[in-house]
């Protein structure tokens, strides 16, 4: 079957998002804590992909 338009993998497959919370309380992310507290948004959920993104742009000397 298909929708008449090209789908990728990328499309059909469904990327974990995570809250804040769960975020700055997990393992992976411990040493980066106090920054993911400042530049994630309490509302909003992310993936690993987009946290790793938001810390290589704060690294980096942007917000």
């Amino acid at each position: 079957m298909t929708t008449g338009k090209d789908e990728t993998v990328k499309d059909k497959v469904k990327v974990p998002t995570f809250t804040k919370a769960q975020i700055v309380n997990s393992n992976k992310y411990v040493a980066r804590r106090d920054a993911l507290n400042a530049l994630l948004e309490a509302d909003k959920t992310y993936s690993t992909i987009e946290v790793d993104n938001i810390l290589k742009k704060f690294d980096k000397g942007g917000k």
